[in-house]
């Protein structure tokens, strides 16, 4: 505790703190601590399981200037389980005495250590002597733990902890309480990149399966939402205010990455509801939103809502946590790509099983690289096949209509295996004349050439550099029949290239013309896409975001000078085109086909 001078006038503020800066966000004085409610939280955590002290901090929603903070950090820290025999107040004690003798070195020639990058530290309202603790402390820990390569929270905590702390030895073992937590129940820190990179993308997925309709406001905006979720740490830890951060890190302290899962995911859905627009720069945009949010949502609105979502228990969020490290691990590439770069491997054992007349499971595991990373953790299940279920689209709705997301698969009469994957269900075509959908729909072809065509995003600036419509082209390895023995199946060795100059498959004949019934509002004609180029995809924002249209008449996928995928309402006759949406080849030569199967394949849990 500090004295303010106040004669009996004392706050929960360490000696680290700058007082006069906090004043400005203070409310009202402190009390002097009081010895029975320092006691009861004290005894709470011993005498309560962690879900009684849950509901107790979520009722209680203590200010920062609390006089329970004297304690409510440090009994927290010590609950928290993890291998003690790493660390101990003594380590940080003996590398002070060795490392810095001079106790009059200033905290500006002490630099950080590469574990944290200075972008990302903030230190509140840490005064000169707590900065220059804070650097201490990581640098301890950067020399004796070197498993921490890189933790953007971690400096984050130590900061948090010196507020109301005035031992730096016990700090120390406070955060190495994090690094080394051994709990099954949750996840406390990443230590690395590759664990920061995985965390961006389980709150993407949790954001698609607990806020869909925020998460899809993201991708009107920008094809990579990836860009926004990889900024939650700075949206959280810079954005919020401290009178949000303090409460927000006792609910960290009890229930790790979790809690702040669910805050990011209630800012995201206040943002959809008071701050969506068409920003160029939606990372900045979300942050300024964040930064404002205290005049438009109090701290406790904001815990309210992110105490309601219904999220799966900690365990199930850190083994998801941990699934999705191990894919991006497979590929150490420049994580930006990451969600374009996983190995087929990986999937063999989820699709080896699919009972499909389409796909087998070299093709399939190689379309799963692309399927979005939450659901590429649950095994395919076909629900609708023309072998079983008949030649009609009413009966693929009719199977397959409530159901998100889907993958479309195609097999033509010419042995051609393409299709699309469906981010939204067919259902929405009866709130809906046109196109419905989102960003990451895209349709592709398996065999003879594996090929994605994701969304193009909003069209680029003219002279914009690095924009290219073209780099939209992803090339997969060549899919070979796996060769049947006793030893199981071989995969195509997988090697990924983009060509910004993709060729054109060479025409072939077909086995018989087709007619097509052409849809409402874009044009089928193959002349009309032979003069296509790409100044008209370029100045036509409304087309690129043709996803979905489904009707009476057929199902088509991408619009905007013709069709990326369609098939008519017999599931016979279909034509694939260049459009505006994918800035995509034909998935077939003479862009016309005949359908010899059609299936609709869905997710489900093991």
């Amino acid at each position: 505790m500090h004295q303010s001078g106040a004669g009996d006038n004392v706050t929960p503020f360490s000696g680290f703190t700058d007082l006069n800066q906090l004043s400005q966000v203070l409310k009202g004085a402190t009390r002097p601590a009081s010895p029975t409610t320092v006691s009861n939280i004290i005894e709470l955590p011993l005498s309560q399981n962690k879900k009684a002290l849950k509901s107790y901090l979520r009722e209680k929603l203590f200010p920062v200037n609390h006089d329970i903070r004297t304690v409510l950090y440090k009994t927290l820290a010590k609950r928290i389980e993890c291998n003690e025999s790493m660390f101990g107040s003594q380590l940080y004690n003996d590398f002070i005495r060795e490392t810095f003798p001079d106790t009059s070195s200033q905290y500006s020639e002490i630099p950080l250590p590469n574990i944290v990058d200075a972008a990302e530290l903030t230190y509140f309202y840490l005064n000169d002597e707590g900065i220059q603790t804070l650097h201490k402390i990581l640098a301890c820990i950067a020399l004796h733990f070197p498993q921490v390569s890189y933790s953007p929270v971690l400096g984050i905590a130590v900061a948090l902890f010196l507020h109301y702390d005035d031992d730096p030895a016990q700090v120390f073992s406070h955060a190495c309480r994090l690094i080394f937590a051994s709990s099954k129940q949750a996840h406390y820190l990443d230590i690395s990149k590759l664990e920061t990179d995985a965390s961006a993308v389980l709150l993407k997925d949790l954001s698609q399966r607990y806020t869909s309709s925020s998460h899809k406001s993201l991708l009107s905006l920008t094809s990579d939402p990836l860009t926004v979720y990889r900024e939650w740490i700075r949206c959280l830890f810079h954005g919020l205010p401290f009178t949000y951060i303090v409460v927000l890190f006792d609910m960290y302290l009890l229930e790790g990455y979790k809690s702040l899962y669910r805050v990011s995911l209630a800012i995201l859905k206040f943002y959809r509801k008071m701050g969506v627009s068409s920003s160029t720069d939606i990372v900045n945009a979300v942050f300024q939103f964040v930064e404002g949010i205290e005049s438009r949502i109090n701290v406790n609105l904001l815990f309210r809502k992110a105490f309601g979502f219904k999220m799966p228990p900690s365990k199930d969020v850190k083994k998801l946590h941990r699934r999705i490290q191990s894919n991006l691990s497979q590929n150490p590439v420049n994580t930006t790509e990451l969600k374009h770069y996983r190995n087929p491997w990986t999937y063999l054992s989820l699709v080896r099983d699919v009972q499909s007349d389409i796909v087998n499971e070299t093709l399939l595991s190689t379309l799963y690289c692309h399927i979005p990373e939450q659901f590429a953790l649950y095994k395919p299940k076909v629900v609708f096949s023309t072998n079983v279920n008949g030649y009609s689209l009413q009966a693929l709705y009719s199977y397959s209509g409530e159901m998100e997301p889907t993958i479309l698969l195609i097999k033509t009469t010419g042995d051609e295996v393409l299709g699309a994957y469906l981010s939204s269900p067919l259902k929405e075509r009866r709130e809906t004349s046109g196109y419905f959908g989102t960003g990451e729909t895209f349709i592709f072809s398996l065999q003879p050439e594996a090929q994605i065509y994701a969304w193009v995003e909003v069209a680029p600036k003219k002279g914009d550099p690095g924009r290219d419509h073209q780099k939209n082209f992803k090339v997969l390895p060549p899919v070979k029949p796996p060769i049947k023995s006793g030893k199981g199946i071989t995969l195509p060795p997988i090697r990924y290239e983009v060509s910004l100059t993709p060729n054109t498959p060479q025409p072939r004949p077909v086995s018989e013309s087709v007619s097509l019934p052409p849809l409402v509002g874009v044009s089928c004609s193959p002349s009309s896409q032979s003069s296509l180029k790409y100044s008209e995809l370029e100045n036509d924002n409304e087309k690129r975001n043709m996803f979905i249209m489904a009707s009476e008449t057929g199902l088509a996928i991408g619009g905007g000078g013709g069709y990326g995928l369609f098939v008519d309402a017999s599931l016979r006759n279909g034509q694939s085109q260049r459009c505006a949406t994918f800035a995509n080849q034909p998935l077939v030569p003479h862009e016309v086909f005949v359908c010899s199967v059609v299936e609709v394949l869905v997710f489900v849990k093991e």
